[in-house]
């Protein structure tokens, strides 16, 4: 059914839902499986992991009702901003109420906390052979990147993401094998760019110093006669890079072509890649961030289980996306000017759209649980009119 609304509050307030709210579905929640700590990666997640939570174990468990959940974390607040208060699944901030949220989490919340609370199942999920998504929104300035990746002695949502799969990987038996491999791409002024490659390492294709240099220093050596330089070869120029572009088939559904893939065998390995493709990221200083994130950044983990038992081999797939989206911002708060400005443009116009998308769906979804299935076929959703 549809998510009831609250009795009208006084006249003073205003109450205001967002499209990501109003799609939320009702799930009855269940407990997570027993855990304990991780050693090899206790630095980056201090996360606790599945004891029990090998593949037939997770595949035992019922799968949950949900289609979509929304939740919100408090930063602390800044001086001149409005006063929040969270009471239950409600929001206040101001005269303002937010809500009903599946989650709600206040300034003091742990990193911890925010991924057992966020994000822990979408992973248990992943796991079990489903795709799942963790989006970051909010505004500028709000926390999403600190939620996503974090710091060092204070890991993310991603870095704990990383480190249960490759704790369940590892409690395999013999007959099982999983596959991780990871992509990592940006959406940045409606082009895609990967940032598994770039810059980095340009310097090892420097040509030599040029003859006229040689010649110098043989000279100052002392010699009177310098043998004759050669003429140094030519720095191979690698091929240009194929812009990635998002496809779409009916095997693969939606998905990124020509972006790297690596293969990740440890958590480390993975967490270095999501390192340094994080500081490939566009960003900029704006007078509410001082690194403000320009871009949209998707990483994702791409799981092949592999299961042999006798001769019957069954392979099982699962995408999960894990997105820091950019925050939306009013320029004259921020300040920016000349490229900044296009940037925010182009920042506030894509989510615009993923609001409309999302509300979409849900208006998909409520006619086709009211019975009216070719109602629902007619509800167009804007997938296309931001990338």
């Amino acid at each position: 059914a549809a998510v009831p609304r609250d009795p009208a509050p006084p006249a003073r307030r205003r109450r205001t839902t967002s499209p990501l709210a109003e799609a939320r579905l009702s799930v009855a929640g269940r407990p997570s499986v027993a855990t304990k700590r991780m050693s090899d990666v206790s630095e980056l997640t201090e996360s606790d992991v599945s004891e029990q939570s090998e593949w037939d174990a997770l595949l035992a468990q019922p799968a949950e009702e949900t289609a979509v959940r929304v939740a919100i974390r408090s930063r602390p607040q800044i001086d001149g901003e409005s006063a929040t208060s969270i009471r239950g699944n409600h929001v206040s901030v101001g005269d303002t109420n937010f809500g009903p949220f599946d989650a709600t989490l206040d300034d003091h919340s742990t990193q911890k906390a925010t991924y057992d609370g966020v994000a822990r199942n979408v992973v248990e999920q992943a796991l079990r052979g489903f795709h799942g998504c963790v989006m970051a929104y909010g505004a500028t300035g709000s926390g999403k990147t600190h939620a996503m990746a974090g710091e060092r002695g204070d890991a993310g949502i991603v870095s704990r993401a990383i480190a249960q799969v490759f704790a369940v990987s590892g409690a395999e038996s013999d007959e099982t094998h999983t596959r991780v491999e990871c992509t990592y791409v940006e959406i940045y002024r409606e082009q895609v760019r990967d940032l598994l490659v770039g810059d980095a390492g340009a310097s090892e294709n420097a040509l030599p110093p040029p003859p006229q240099q040689q010649r110098g220093r043989a000279l100052q050596a002392g010699n009177r006669t310098p043998p004759r330089a050669k003429t140094p070869p030519r720095a191979k120029t690698p091929p240009p890079q194929k812009q990635p572009r998002i496809r779409e088939d009916e095997r693969r559904g939606v998905f990124v072509d020509g972006c790297t893939r690596t293969r990740c065998r440890s958590a480390e390995e993975c967490i270095d890649a999501f390192r340094m493709g994080s500081r490939r990221r566009a960003v900029r200083g704006t007078a509410k961030n001082d690194r403000s994130s320009r871009s949209h950044a998707v990483f994702t983990l791409e799981l092949t289980r592999t299961t042999t038992r006798g001769a019957a081999t069954v392979t099982q797939a699962s995408r999960l996306h894990l997105v820091d989206l950019a925050g939306s911002e009013r320029v004259k708060e921020s300040k920016t000017t000349g490229d900044g400005v296009k940037e925010a443009g182009n920042i506030n116009q894509s989510l615009m759209v993923l609001g409309n998308v999302v509300t979409a769906l849900e208006d998909k979804a409520s006619k086709r649980r009211k019975g009216d299935i070719n109602g629902a076929a007619r509800v167009p959703v804007p997938y296309r009119d931001a990338k």
